[in-house]
Parts: structure tokens; sequence; C-alpha cells
């Protein structure tokens, strides 16, 4: 018994640190697309 409640341990810390993953994939995808018109404008001005 001891073995299989270390093993749901495992198995919900590792769905944790895939959840926190894929969310922070997400946030830097999310924050890329919101910023790239600010980078292209400012990049237009600096080189223009």
């Amino acid at each position: 018994m001891k073995t299989q409640s270390r093993f749901m341990d495992n198995v919900k810390s590792s769905y944790l640190v895939l959840v926190i993953a894929a969310l922070g994939v997400f946030a830097f995808l999310a924050a890329v697309l919101i910023a790239w018109p600010a980078l292209a404008y400012i990049g237009a001005k600096m080189f223009n």
C-alpha cells in the first residue's frame, strides 16, 4: 500500500509539473504575440 501511495504522489507531482510547464509556454506565447506590434513599431522607429 505504501508503494501505491508513493506512486500516486509521483503521478500527481509530475502532472503538476506538466500543467505548470504548459501554462508557462502559453504565457510566453501570449506575451510574444501581445508585445509583437510594439516591438515592430519600436524597431521601425529605430532603423528608419
